[in-house]
């Protein structure tokens, strides 16, 4: 027969691994943020010439090309 203490401990690593399978499961959904063909890249806000502000999160869903450089 198991100890409360190894009661204890078996339900707390039954909880973390069920814990751990929803945040992977929510992880899945999502596509990583990076830079490479397939992945989200990271949103960020421009000026545009007229005054107005754009996000890059503003063109979800449409096809766009994006340069960017340095010049150091």
């Amino acid at each position: 027969m198991m100890s409360s203490e190894s009661h204890i401990r078996l339900r707390c690593a039954v909880i973390l691994l069920m814990v751990g399978f929803a945040f992977s499961a929510l992880a899945e959904d999502r596509p990583e943020i990076g830079a490479k063909t397939g992945q989200m890249y990271p949103d960020f806000v421009l000026p545009t010439l007229d005054g107005d502000i754009k996000r890059l999160s503003d063109f979800r869903g449409k096809r766009i090309l994006l340069f960017h450089f340095a010049s150091w």
